[in-house]
């Protein structure tokens, strides 16, 4: 973990002057989070720390290596790919694969050293016939949210059978309930101590797991109970606020994805008969429109991760740390309304998240303009723009 007044700056790819979009992640706010998650689940209880989705945006395998460096128990993976890039940067690290093969898959999985989610027979069968000598396995109980895992009458039973199969060991339990509003907190507190009782009487019956985890992010920021020795956590690592405000203060947390910037590639001044294909209601414009002022034109657009504004609702850009509304977004480019700012010149910085001067654009804007949560918003823009880590 660095000292926090260190900063040192790793360019991922060059910013091209072709296409001037770039991203900046703030390793050290994620050095930050994974102490506050720390102090908030104490010492005795494992963290496994989740990187689905390219890390949410935050880049995979730096993110990986810090973790490993900030000395996580375990690293959740949501695709195989990327599982295989970061075992080969941490050849000793536990890389937890959340459920997605096939029985067919398992074999690749065993190759590269990974730990397999099971959530039906079929899989732990693979395992079985696959592994060469006893290999963990950690188990999916689905605990109502629908997905994947052993729905809670058969849990019991299905836990003690694939105990019993050969060269397969039961390392883990596990189950994933989110919520997000005060009845699902009340639904996921007694989900939760269901999930215990289960894994209490697997106890009493003599078969036991050595790791269990009932809690994910909302439930640790929102104080569920449960007597598990580990949590899963995705949002908190983040800086992603993954509940209302009213139910959770996530104002400790810093933002990992620090910015989303861009530069103007074109700026036109007004003139007589200007018409410009306005977003309007979530929709691009099927003509132009009239329009009165200056516009300016940034290459980024769908194929970057930015999206059209949700009905009724309009987005911004900051320019010079004053908002500037986006006027329409299509596949390579975005158009902004510059009417209400001096000139301004091609090559300027455009802020798509993050701060500039006193002005700010954060996540939480950025989901609601887009009428989608904020992980959507990361995952689109996943792996679209060069990277820049700070710290």
């Amino acid at each position: 973990m660095k000292d926090e007044g260190q900063i040192s700056v790793q360019t991922d790819l060059a910013i091209s002057p072709t296409r001037p979009n770039w991203v900046e992640i703030d390793l050290r706010a994620l050095d930050h989070n994974v102490s506050v998650v720390r102090r908030m689940i104490g010492p005795d209880v494992r963290l496994h720390a989740c990187i689905k989705t390219g890390a949410y945006g935050c880049d995979v395998l730096e993110v990986a290596k810090r973790l490993s460096d900030l000395r996580v128990d375990a690293l959740c993976c949501g695709t195989f790919d990327e599982a295989v890039m970061v075992r080969t940067a941490l050849p000793d690290m536990q890389l937890i694969m959340f459920a997605a093969a096939l029985p067919e898959g398992i074999p690749l999985y065993l190759r590269h050293g990974l730990t397999p989610t099971i959530h039906n027979l079929e899989l732990a069968k693979a395992v079985s016939a696959s592994a060469e000598k006893p290999t963990k396995v950690h188990i999916k109980v689905d605990a109502g949210g629908g997905r994947i895992g052993f729905p809670f009458p058969e849990a019991k039973s299905a836990i003690r059978e694939i105990a019993g199969m050969k060269n397969v060991l039961v390392e883990a339990v596990y189950m994933h309930l989110p919520f997000v509003d005060a009845p699902g907190k009340e639904f996921a507190q007694q989900r939760t101590t269901e999930f215990c009782n289960i894994v209490e009487a697997l106890r009493r019956e003599g078969l036991n797991v050595p790791v269990t985890q009932a809690r994910a992010s909302n439930a640790v920021m929102m104080g569920l109970k449960d007597n598990c020795n580990a949590v899963a956590i995705s949002s908190l690592l983040y800086g992603k606020a993954s509940a209302p405000r009213d139910l959770a203060d996530f104002s400790s947390l810093r933002p990992v994805l620090r910015a989303v910037k861009s530069r103007l590639i074109q700026v036109h001044p007004d003139f007589p008969g200007k018409t410009v294909g306005i977003t309007t209601s979530g929709k691009q414009g099927r003509s132009a429109r009239p329009f009165s002022g200056a516009t300016g034109v940034i290459p980024f657009g769908w194929r970057d991760g930015y999206a059209q504004p949700a009905s009724a609702q309009t987005a911004y850009v900051l320019i010079r740390g004053e908002r500037a509304p986006v006027l329409a977004v299509n596949s390579e480019l975005s158009v902004i309304d510059l009417s209400r700012l001096p000139a301004l010149q091609i090559g300027e910085e455009v802020t798509i998240l993050g701060t500039d001067g006193k002005g700010a654009i954060t996540l939480d804007d950025l989901s609601i303009w887009q009428g989608t949560g904020q992980s959507a918003v990361l995952a689109r823009m996943s792996n679209r723009s060069p990277k820049i880590f700070i710290g």
